[in-house]
């Protein structure tokens, strides 16, 4: 089931309230075109509006870094996810469209601090609980998304790909 089938995120997140022994993890809920992704709440910083942030492009970058902006005082790249992906690109104008701020451990260098990136999307849902043992391998997805995701997960005949943040921010594609 998508979003525009009556998906309703906040009726299944209550449904899932019973995943509440040692084995739950709560996570991010968002989507990207016809696609549901969820992201570790622990790694997700805060959440902006695409439209309300000034962002400046930058030239000759790759084709889903969208551009820098400037999030108090702190310059932070802005990339889009739908692209980086290979789905379909974010709508900038649509005013669903959010930006997730995430913040990773620096795998590459563990005496330098944590790296924060910005993910333009399509739409938030909201927080969702999830059982870890109920997290599935995702060996029927797409070479370009495969690396990228932890497991799938059937949240009410719905399938969500949880996110390995820290996969995506050390990929070698940036």
């Amino acid at each position: 089931m998508i979003a525009s089938e009556g998906f309703d995120p906040i009726e299944e997140t209550e449904k899932l309230q019973h995943a509440t022994d040692g084995n739950a993890v709560q996570f991010l809920l968002f989507g990207q075109g016809e696609s549901q992704f969820a992201i570790d709440l622990m790694s997700v910083r805060e959440v902006l509006f695409l439209r309300q942030q000034s962002i400046c492009a930058v030239p000759n970058t790759l084709p889903y870094l969208i551009g820098l902006t400037n999030l108090r005082g702190e310059i932070l790249a802005v990339a889009d996810f739908g692209r980086f992906m290979g789905a379909e690109p974010v709508d900038p104008d649509s005013p669903q469209s959010r930006i997730l701020v995430v913040e990773v451990p620096n795998g590459n260098n563990n005496a330098l601090s944590n790296v924060r990136m910005g993910l333009a999307l399509s739409r938030v849902y909201g927080v969702i609980s999830v059982n870890r043992d109920r997290i599935v391998s995702s060996i029927d997805v797409s070479e370009e998304v495969a690396p990228f995701l932890r497991g799938l997960y059937d949240l009410n005949g719905s399938l969500v790909m949880i996110l390995d943040i820290e996969a995506l921010a050390q990929s070698e594609r940036w």
